[in-house]
């Protein structure tokens, strides 16, 4: 499998996403082929790349503002006596 090239432009570059999306096609494309060739429908395979995809996104959201809202919190367990 060829290397994912790394990326060439700052987070802050319109086209960083876009970029993203050329540098890995590739790989997406190639694993999308292997579940359709294990018997998958294509269409089965979109559904499941697009839910991964939100769930991964989510997941990410999720620890920071997990991490934000317990920025300061502190949690006070008693001491066993």
């Amino acid at each position: 499998m060829p290397k994912i090239p790394a990326p060439k432009h700052p987070k802050c570059h319109p086209d960083r996403s876009l970029h993203c999306q050329e540098a890995i096609e590739a790989e997406f494309q190639h694993l999308a082929a292997k579940a359709e060739a294990a018997g998958w429908s294509r269409e089965d395979v979109a559904e499941a790349l697009i839910e991964l995809a939100e769930n991964h996104y989510l997941a990410m959201n999720a620890e920071t503002e997990m991490f934000e809202l317990g920025a300061g919190v502190v949690v006070l367990v008693p001491k066993p006596h």
